[in-house]
Parts: C-alpha cells; sequence; structure tokens
C-alpha cells in the first residue's frame, strides 16, 4: 500500500473519530459489526473490493478537505 493511500484511511479515520456520539448503542453497534465482519472473513464468507472501489465509495459518501 502506498503512502498517500495509508494517508486517506488515517484522514478517513481520524474523521470518523471527531464525530461526537455519546450513544453507548452506537459502540456496541460497531463492536457488533466488527465481530460480524471478523467471522465472515474467517469463514471464507466475506466479499472485499478492490482498494480503488473503496476509496471511491467513501469519497462518495464524505468530503476530505485538503
Amino acid at each position: 500500500m502506498a503512502k498517500i493511500e495509508r494517508l486517506e484511511i488515517v484522514r478517513f479515520l481520524l474523521f470518523l473519530d471527531n464525530i461526537s456520539l455519546n450513544s453507548e448503542d452506537f459502540s456496541s453497534a460497531w463492536e457488533k459489526e466488527i465481530v460480524d465482519r471478523i467471522y465472515a472473513v474467517d469463514a471464507g464468507t466475506a466479499i472485499g473490493i478492490d482498494y480503488d472501489e473503496a476509496m471511491k465509495k467513501i469519497e462518495s459518501r464524505f468530503v476530505f478537505l485538503g
């Protein structure tokens, strides 16, 4: 993975980290999602997508300031 790709991922994660949500439900929902995805990977049922395709989907939902 190129340095610019890693920086884009970090920027996205920092964006998510700055969202102020005080709900315990939000945290438990994310925890469940993460666990479900781990099980899907372990079971071989997870469907991955190309990095460039993933970034296009992310960018279509979020505006990156740069």
